[in-house]
């Protein structure tokens, strides 16, 4: 018999939790990645969510666990094996002005402890100016199936803030 992972423990719940979300009209689940890198022998779940009715702008959410992370508890040589988690907060628009009240946002609530990015690229070969827009907040933790009310808490203030984010 098959014995869920904390990775898939984890990741069933959180997938379950984003597409009640969806099915309340809450959110609207745009794509969905279950990767398995035999490379690095990690697993990864990354699903795209965005406001109903509109693609831009988006969250991503990601859950990995690495190949140390998963023989451990495959193992049984590491006590509390975890998944790293990372929000990111896309969007496209005519230039390069970054969404300040978001970034003061993200810091307020996440920076003390984890690490915050923003990432800004410009389309060279597109007729008109088009800047892709990437704010990045990599968890410096690892969650575990005691942490799940904690990673759900992140879900709700991930859909909080795509809710608030301004087009310019």
């Amino acid at each position: 018999m098959f014995d869920p992972t904390v990775f898939d423990n984890l990741k069933v719940v959180v997938e379950g939790y984003l597409y009640d979300l969806d099915l309340e009209n809450n959110i609207s689940i745009t794509n969905r990645n279950d990767i398995v890198d035999l490379a690095t022998m990690s697993r990864k779940c990354i699903i795209t969510f965005s406001n109903v009715n509109r693609i831009d702008p988006a969250v991503n959410f990601e859950i990995e666990m690495s190949q140390k992370q998963l023989a451990g508890e495959l193992l049984q040589t590491i006590k509390k094996p975890g998944c790293q988690l990372t929000v990111s907060f896309q969007e496209e628009l005519k230039n390069s002005k970054y969404d300040e009240f978001l970034l003061k946002k993200l810091q307020k609530m996440w920076e003390e402890d984890h690490l915050i990015k923003l990432f800004i690229t410009k389309e060279l070969t597109s007729s008109s100016p088009v800047f892709y827009h990437q704010y990045q907040v990599s968890f410096q933790r690892r969650y575990g199936e005691d942490d799940l009310e904690e990673l759900l808490n992140v879900v709700n203030q991930s859909v909080s803030l795509l809710k608030m984010m301004s087009k310019y």
